[in-house]
């Protein structure tokens, strides 16, 4: 009985890129035993999925929808496994706490903001209550080295694996890399959404603090959706601090060979989340030997000191010297040895759906 991989949330960008990578990458490595890949997938708009030939792909509308459709077979057949990625919805949630599905029958691909708790709201204080008297509930978790440190600190009984987001990026390779040029004024990205989590104003003050009015500043800002007023927040703390010719708001949705392209002329990237997220925009600055800056809280930071990533923290005395020392030290990485560059997460991904089919490694082979 082949396991059903759940995509819970409509986040179309990051279920492309795993639909893609199990079409395209996962599917033509597997034995016949661990096929067909079957994926239920919420989606509005079905038509901009994209085509996975490779899949079994069932489209639902909502995430109402989906965790019916969940609770309708995990009642039928008890021995039917699950592996969720990435967010749950709040049916999900339900489930797992009434017990409708039981932990055997869950996998859990832990993405960054499934695990922690940014928002202040009172309606997302609730949810995290609950969110907590399920998270342990599972059968087993796959996340990066930081994410299992913390999620073990409440749930040190649950079977855990390393693994890292399919991250779209280019084939890691040993090319001869050379400092960027030094510039006059630096070039800096500032987050990699337009979510909160980003602490974009924070980060627009530091940025001021520490290098001065010689920048130019880049906001990726098309996503989410309806953060206009977090937008007019940010709009507002750049025009005290610098000129309009110096903040960059880019506020479309862009493709991946856009946005690397987009990368290129950067100097340095500025992530002030405090939890692990934007994984595939900091892989694209370590093969591009751009440095960035992460807070201290980032627990991703384990992930980057153990492959010896060097990196800066947000706090500590910054400066274009050091910037340009920590680009130089960028160029000496072997980054075909780093764990969660493409192709190195290949074999962690199929050792993981062995065991989410509830197989041994022996008995695949």
């Amino acid at each position: 009985m082949s396991v059903i991989h759940i995509l819970g949330s409509d986040i179309e960008h990051h279920n492309r890129t795993v639909l893609s990578f199990f079409n395209d990458i996962l599917a033509p490595k597997l034995p016949h035993s661990q096929m067909p890949l079957c994926f239920w997938v919420v989606a509005r708009e079905p038509a901009q999925l994209g085509n996975y030939p490779a899949l079994q792909v069932r489209v639902l509308p909502d995430k109402r929808a989906l965790a019916k459709a969940v609770a309708v077979l995990a009642k039928k057949c008890r021995e039917q496994r699950f592996f969720f990625h990435g967010q749950f919805n709040l049916g999900i949630w339900l489930l797992l706490l009434t017990g409708r599905i039981r932990a055997a029958q869950v996998s859990w691909h832990i993405w960054g903001a499934d695990l922690y708790e940014d928002s202040a709201g009172f309606r997302f204080k609730l949810f995290y209550v609950l969110r907590r008297c399920v998270q342990g509930r599972v059968g087993r978790v796959f996340a990066t080295r930081g994410d299992l440190a913390y999620y073990r600190q409440r749930y040190p009984h649950v079977p855990m694996q390393l693994l890292y987001f399919p991250t779209r990026m280019p084939l890691a390779q040993n090319l001869p890399r050379l400092p960027k040029p030094a510039t006059q004024r630096l070039t800096i990205l500032l987050g990699n959404s337009g979510d909160r989590s980003n602490r974009h104003i924070e980060g627009l003050r530091a940025i001021y603090q520490k290098f001065g009015k010689q920048v130019r500043i880049l906001l990726p800002f098309g996503y989410p959706l309806g953060n206009d007023l977090y937008g007019h927040e940010i709009r507002a703390e750049a025009e005290k601090l610098f000129a309009p010719e110096q903040v960059e708001f880019i506020n479309k949705v862009i493709d991946f060979n856009e946005y690397r392209k987009l990368l290129m002329p950067c100097d340095l990237g500025y992530f002030l989340f405090n939890r692990q997220q934007g994984v595939g925009t900091l892989c694209l600055l370590i093969q591009l030997c751009i440095p960035f800056v992460i807070s201290r809280q980032n627990p991703f930071q384990q992930d980057l000191a153990e492959q010896r990533v060097p990196v800066l923290f947000h706090g500590d005395d910054l400066s274009p010297e050091r910037v340009r020392e920590t680009q130089h030290r960028m160029t000496q990485l072997d980054q075909t040895q780093i764990a969660f560059f493409n192709p190195n997460y290949i074999t962690d991904w199929q050792r993981t759906l062995v065991i989410a089919n509830g197989e041994t490694l022996d008995d695949a082979g």
